[in-house]
């Protein structure tokens, strides 16, 4: 959906505040078993972000006939502020993960997976800005071939390349959209004599 600037920065600003608030958490926590459990639980999350990210942007933004549309305004005008509102990406955040591993297993668990994909949904965010607004520019200078995966996404008649902050799953299920080889760096064949 359309976000004003402000709302559409406020990820950025929120998602860094919340979780350096859980990992500051975690680092206060005297017990060493306990901080042990949340380090590989905040491993496990940032990991499983990936796949998270790849299923929701394939399946829920392309495929989703509810979510589709709206997604589709984000490849009608890429520098659009367009997404989903902070307070409801937490509030999925808490209701989907963060509850119910603190149900099932412990806090310290429920913090650390949390913290963990919220790592990613941040840096998803970051990386995705940065591959339509070229900002900030000392970071989209090291990031050449991932601007180059993403724009292959939005403008290929193929659909694939939805990895964002890695190719890693769009190779795993078969949907990396190679780049053409230009006319500069295609092979050249002989002439016929």
């Amino acid at each position: 959906m359309r976000l004003s600037k402000t709302a559409y920065y406020a990820d950025f600003l929120v998602y860094a505040i919340v979780l350096s608030g859980l990992i500051l958490m975690a680092a206060l926590t005297p017990s060493r078993p306990e901080r042990l459990h949340w380090l590989v639980a905040f491993i496990v999350g940032t990991a499983f972000w990936t796949l998270l990210e790849y299923l929701l942007h394939c399946f829920v933004l392309h495929r989703l006939p509810v979510f589709s549309p709206m997604h589709a305004v984000h490849h009608e005008a890429p520098r659009a502020y367009v997404g989903t509102p902070t307070w409801v990406s937490l509030g999925i955040l808490g209701l989907v993960f963060f509850a119910p591993t603190w149900c099932f297993l412990s806090f310290s668990a429920a913090s650390g997976l949390t913290a963990g994909i919220m790592l990613g949904f941040l840096w998803y965010g970051v990386v995705h800005h940065v591959t339509h607004y070229r900002r900030p520019r000392l970071l989209a200078a090291r990031m050449p071939a991932t601007i180059r995966r993403h724009q292959r996404h939005h403008f290929s008649d193929q659909p694939g390349n939805f990895g964002v902050t890695i190719p890693l799953w769009d190779y795993v299920f078969g949907t990396v959209i190679h780049e053409r080889p230009s006319a500069r760096s295609a092979p050249k064949t002989p002439l016929a004599t």
